[in-house]
């Protein structure tokens, strides 16, 4: 039992490295682009912000000396430890879809590594409206289709209304309770977006189900991180929210019995950009 416990620490040192990233984006809605720039490292220590530029400086939502910015940096168990099966369900916009299999990414792969199935449902230029239209099709528990965790990346693309986001933001939150969710925040390339992250960190403070992964920390301290637009990943960042996300779940609760999961198919392949409607 001792090695299988060594093996499946093991599995999460051995995130490999895969992706692209995105650009052009119109005031609220963000678009894929070809950019790939860097290489992918483990995570470690934020630098100190006084000595960092960023593409497109906004004021800063985030104490400096605030060094938390996963889970465990809080002392959270991992989603594994929460989690009642392996089932995963990740839904977001252009940037969780870089990460998928059809953009080259490795999440799917090296979550399925740590004993998990993963459904990766992620479209370009998706409003955290988006996140309904998925559960409507993938989630109806009481006809045996059901997921044991969800993460959700949801604000690059925003309609100003903090009310709104926030309002749309419990709903879903309260669709899928009990199971844990993992929340990122959003990088903080216009000002409008601190409002998003303070509404994200606020409403995930309510509940120990929910977990943050502070993507708009980590991408401040570190803009190598992201493409030239300052919002979308460069290849480094493309490897290194799949490492955030693999170990905030840790190794799923069958791992040790069942090892290896599976990538799931998924329905939501549209990469066409939305046609914006009234201007927004």
């Amino acid at each position: 039992m001792a090695r299988a416990h060594l093996h499946a620490a093991a599995v999460m040192l051995s995130v490999l490295v895969a992706g692209c990233g995105a650009s052009n984006a119109t005031a609220n809605v963000v678009v894929p682009s070809s950019t790939i720039a860097g290489v992918g490292v483990l995570p470690g220590p934020l630098s100190d912000a006084s000595q960092r530029s960023s593409p497109q400086p906004v004021e800063a939502s985030i104490a400096e000396d605030d060094a938390a910015v996963r889970p465990a940096d809080l002392g959270l168990p991992s989603i594994g430890q929460l989690a009642q099966g392996k089932r995963v369900i990740v839904i977001g916009d252009s940037i969780l879809a870089s990460t998928s299999p059809r953009f080259g990414g490795s999440l799917c792969d090296r979550l399925v590594e740590a004993g998990w199935d993963v459904e990766i449902d992620a479209e370009p230029g998706r409003f955290i409206t988006f996140a309904d239209k998925v559960l409507d099709a993938r989630f109806h528990p009481d006809a045996g289709l059901d997921w044991d965790a969800v993460v959700m990346f949801f604000g690059s693309n925003y309609s100003g209304s903090r009310t709104e986001f926030e309002s749309s933001l419990r709903a879903l939150l309260e669709r899928v309770q009990p199971r844990p969710v993992v929340l990122l925040t959003v990088t903080e390339f216009q000002t409008s977006r601190v409002a998003v992250n303070d509404t994200i960190r606020d409403v995930a403070g309510e509940s120990d189900a929910i977990h943050v992964i502070d993507w708009a920390r980590i991408t401040e301290a570190e803009p190598g991180l992201l493409a030239y637009d300052g919002l979308h990943l460069s290849q480094a960042g493309k490897n290194r929210i799949t490492t955030e996300i693999v170990l905030a779940f840790g190794t799923s609760p069958t791992f040790l019995s069942e090892s290896s999961g599976q990538c799931l198919e998924t329905l939501f392949t549209d990469d066409e950009l939305p046609v914006p409607d009234d201007g927004s």
